[in-house]
């Protein structure tokens, strides 16, 4: 890594001292840049003190470059053509980013992985951005829209839901406790469970769904997202529990099963954020269409 650039001019004078230059008049170059010709000059005469010497022959009505100035330019070109492709280079990637979604990782990961991709069939010209996020909400600047789950404890009459969750438990097909299948519920006391981080009380509910009592839980090991649990439970590591809209595609192609068939409504509820505060028709249009993916069970 460089460290910091203290021996460069102001780009101001860099670009005066291009355009007059190459004009070989303050005056033009002055016209071409917005500038006045007093700023122009002004730019240069800072820049020759900065280099240390005269980077034009002023003659009466006309100017031109003394050797310094004419060895000082093709650099100076070169270096004002990076700076400008680089920026161009910027604004036409976040030109394309013309629709950004932040939604929680595990679910972009499947199931709008999936409506994402349909919507893309749909409407090719239309770029989308995903950013995924485990922990943090995504402030409404960063995104055009924001899923999120929401506690049913904190849900008002103005939250946007898509739909409340269904829990299953999953694991490896053919995983076995203590060298035999699990069928029975009471397995589950006897072998490693994986917690998601902040969502304890789905194993709490489920073990009280099945009459083993919520203090029962075995505390083993913990992951940040779903994501992870399910993969750890794919690899023969223990017993999982997560939203159905995520185990779906797991279960679906066989990577995990669900020995006990059984759901339980989550606590939780995935939400959206207002469709009617998108400005862009671009982002509205890709709204209704999760919208209406999550009403039609798309995928599910």
């Amino acid at each position: 890594m460089t460290g910091p650039m203290r021996n460069l001019p102001q780009l101001n004078y860099l670009r005066s001292f291009e355009a007059s230059a190459r004009l070989l008049s303050f005056t033009a170059a002055a016209a071409e840049l917005n500038l006045t010709q007093a700023a122009v000059s002004g730019h240069i005469r800072a820049l020759e003190q900065f280099i240390g010497g005269p980077l034009f022959t002023r003659h009466p009505r006309s100017l031109s470059l003394t050797s310094l100035g004419t060895a000082y330019l093709p650099n100076v070109q070169q270096a004002l053509a990076i700076v400008e492709q680089a920026t161009d280079s910027i604004l036409k990637s976040r030109g394309r980013q013309k629709v950004v979604i932040s939604c929680p990782v595990s679910l972009a990961e499947t199931w709008l992985a999936r409506v994402v991709a349909d919507f893309g069939t749909a409407h090719p010209d239309v770029p989308v951005t995903i950013h995924g996020r485990v922990w943090q909400d995504e402030p409404a600047t960063i995104a055009d829209i924001i899923l999120t789950n929401v506690h049913s404890d904190r849900l008002s009459k103005d939250t946007i839901c898509l739909w409340q969750d269904q829990l299953a438990i999953v694991c490896a097909p053919g995983y076995r406790v203590e060298g035999l299948p699990l069928t029975a519920p009471e397995q589950l006391l006897r072998t490693r469970l994986i917690h998601n981080l902040g969502r304890s009380e789905f194993w709490h509910g489920m073990m009280a769904h099945f009459g083993l009592g919520p203090s029962a839980v075995p505390e083993t090991t913990h992951t940040s997202a779903f994501s992870t649990a399910l993969a750890l439970a794919a690899e023969g590591y223990g017993v999982a529990i997560a939203p159905e809209s995520i185990t779906r595609k797991y279960l679906a192609e066989g990577i995990l099963t669900a020995p006990f068939g059984t759901s339980l409504p989550s606590p939780w509820h995935c939400t959206i954020s207002d469709g009617s505060l998108l400005t862009s028709e671009d982002a509205r249009c890709l709204h209704r269409f999760i919208m209406n993916a999550a009403c039609d069970g798309v995928n599910w």
